[in-house]
């Protein structure tokens, strides 16, 4: 019988049994859990913005309910077999209760500490709320594997791997398809599952950033503060509408077809190589019913939005990458075939293709691919399992790809006769510390710190302008271009005054990325079907005389119904599946994976996901959050995720899970 993971490192000397008698000792174990499960729903209950209005009833509901959930979190983390589990866990269950507590704190008090004197008291909070959250890191870590102590666990567990171990073998022993077949048959699903949106969204949600780009096009005055290649093919249909049809609308419905077209290919292809992988089918079904159902999929696939193509780009560049590194790791010591040396060869081709698209799509994924690059050359040399000059073909293959996209941005900057774009935009969040000073300690600057603010950010308008969640309005109209420097030094100067502004300015901009209950980043424009704003935007923008985008929709019902979801936000009223619709859910989620990665200690499954955590260290610096910029994890993140339940093998392919 395969021996469980748990006994493979107790034989090995991974685990290391505990000692210490209190916590093998079940009634102090008991005791513990029930005071500070008491403790943690207390603390819950008053970082939870719902609590403060809810009536008597569903407070003591949810205090009973959520102690009762907690106590079994907190009595499981204690049973955890091995010290390094409980360790592994308790760090990210840290990380996780402080981006729960900060985010609260800033929604019920505006700042995450009122002073020095409340910070035991913050911190206090933390490392409670840390043990629930580390059981169930703890349950993610050790995987199905590890035996339960309870009887029920146990049966539950065999009667799950009995099921998994079915379907297997039913696919095994069924008819086999050919990737192709797959890829081709997931798409059409997929397109065919889009097809009511277009219909009821027609000819295209001609919304965000549409409307600056086609200016550009029409006035032959080019920035490249869009991608200039994004505003190319955007033009493309627009002047082919123009042209060929005498309608612009029909070139906005033609686009919306092909980038439809697009989009389902990149995640047909992901399940056709999740399939190739071995990934069990109940998994490839899950990922397929999210990408052609979830309503930022569909109606995203319509949208005129850079994003949307980047997003399929990063997908592709991140399974390329996972593709190359998984087919680099061996044991074996011979030569490597002339036929799987020129698989090569096109694999790492087809990576610095994606890769030199991927930047051409997104201004900040330059800085992205350029912080990932030590990151990954240290994982490769230190990794014993790879084939020997595996970094230096990654090198390689990334710096040609740089080179690319060097002489591509600057030839398509050449022939355009495109302006640089402002700088404004990597001083979002400066101003907006610079601006949340102004308005919350206002009062307490010196009459000298004012004069020097007003250089930059006058107090006439700044007040009311400062929005804690939105850069745009503070950024757009700061005066920087006279003096830059003396921007930087009255930057600091003013930081080193209120630092806990500062941070508070910094968090509160970026609240959408890390804290899950947030609700701001589907408000940042407004909210309503009228405006067209919320968790999506779908409003038609104006367009000059004879190059407007004219609405028809052939299924209103369906587009009201989307309308209440994208733009009336209803979707927040349901306790869990809101959580799909979170930014931040999909950031944990990558780091839930490079907690299983690291514990396992298959460092070389982190080489696909550090792109990703650079891309989120500069998407923490943007002017706002919103879904379209963290687009790029929704579609990746779940992929490579579903990659992990096979990686986690050795290279005979025996589960080690």
């Amino acid at each position: 019988m395969q021996k469980t993971e748990y006994e493979q490192n107790k034989e090995t000397g991974n685990v290391r049994e505990d000692r210490s008698g209190w916590i093998k000792n079940k009634y102090v174990i008991i005791v513990i859990s029930m005071i500070l499960s008491g403790i943690n729903i207390y603390l819950a209950a008053t970082l939870e913005p719902w609590t403060q209005p809810a009536d008597r009833l569903r407070i003591m509901l949810f205090c009973v309910l959520g102690t009762a959930a907690g106590y079994v979190l907190v009595r499981g983390f204690f049973r955890q077999h091995g010290e390094r589990l409980r360790v592994h866990s308790l760090v990210w269950g840290v990380l996780m209760s402080a981006a729960y507590v900060l985010g609260g704190r800033l929604g019920r008090d505006g700042t995450v500490l009122s002073g020095l004197r409340h910070l035991p008291g913050l911190l206090v909070q933390i490392a409670f709320l840390a043990v629930p959250i580390a059981s169930g890191v703890a349950y993610v870590l050790r995987g199905r594997s590890v035996p339960h102590q309870d009887g029920f666990g146990q049966r539950a567990q065999r009667l799950y791997e009995r099921c998994v171990k079915r379907s297997g073998a039913r696919e095994r022993a069924g008819k086999q398809y050919r990737p192709a077949q797959i890829w081709i048959l997931y798409a059409a699903v997929i397109f065919l599952c889009w097809l009511p949106v277009f219909l009821a969204y027609y000819p295209s949600v001609f919304a965000y950033d549409a409307e600056g780009q086609l200016y550009q096009v029409i006035a032959h005055d080019y920035s490249t503060h869009h991608p200039l290649l994004h505003t190319l093919f955007l033009g493309a249909f627009f002047r082919m509408g123009a042209a060929w049809f005498h309608s612009v609308s029909i070139g906005m419905a033609v686009h919306s077809v092909v980038q439809m077209a697009l989009m389902a290919a990149a995640f047909g292809y992901t399940l056709s190589y999740l399939y190739r992988r071995g990934v069990p089918v109940y998994l490839r079904v899950l990922l397929a019913l999210f990408y052609a159902l979830f309503p930022a999929n569909s109606i995203l696939a319509l949208s005129t939005t850079k994003d949307v193509l980047f997003a399929a780009l990063v997908l592709l560049y991140t399974l390329t990458l996972h593709r190359f590194i998984t087919k680099q790791r061996c044991d074996k010591t011979e030569e490597q075939p002339k036929t799987e040396a020129l698989r090569d060869r096109g694999l790492l081709l087809g990576y610095v293709v994606w890769a030199v698209l991927m930047l051409l799509f997104r201004n900040n994924a330059v800085y992205a691919i350029i912080l990932s690059i030590p990151v990954v050359c240290l994982l490769l040399r230190g990794e014993k399992g790879m084939r020997a000059g595996t970094w230096k073909r990654y090198l390689f293959g990334t710096g040609i790809a740089l080179l690319m996209f060097a002489v591509c941005a600057a030839a398509l900057k050449s022939v355009t006769g495109a302006q640089n774009g402002s700088p404004r935009e990597m001083l979002s969040v400066p101003l907006q510390q610079m601006a949340r000073t102004r308005v919350v300690a206002e009062d307490t600057l010196s009459e000298e710190m004012r004069q020097e603010l007003d250089r930059y950010l006058p107090s006439e308008w700044v007040m009311a302008a400062y929005n804690s969640h939105l850069a745009d309005p503070v950024k757009n109209r700061a005066v920087i271009h006279d003096d830059p420097a003396g921007l930087i030094k009255t930057w600091i100067k003013l930081g080193m005054q209120h630092p806990q502004i500062y941070i508070d300015a910094f968090l509160d901009n970026s609240i959408g990325y890390w804290y899950v209950q947030d609700r701001s980043h589907a408000q940042i424009y407004g909210i309503g079907t009228e405006s067209g704003f919320g968790y999506l935007s779908t409003d038609n923008r104006t367009m000059p005389a004879g190059c407007e985008i004219v609405e028809h929709s052939y299924l209103p019902a369906l587009r009201a119904g989307m309308e209440r979801i994208v733009s009336d936000n209803v979707y927040q009223k349901l306790p869990v599946i809101r959580l799909i619709f979170a930014p931040a859910l999909y950031w944990w989620l990558l780091c839930m994976y490079t907690a299983k990665v690291i514990y396992r200690k298959r460092y070389e499954l982190l080489i696909p996901a550090v792109f990703l955590m650079c891309y989120y260290m500069t998407l923490l610096l943007s002017p706002t959050v919103l879904i379209r910029y963290m687009y790029p994890f929704v579609v990746a993140v779940p992929a490579i995720c579903c990659c992990l339940t096979v990686d986690l093998m050795d290279i005979k392919g025996k589960n080690i899970q």
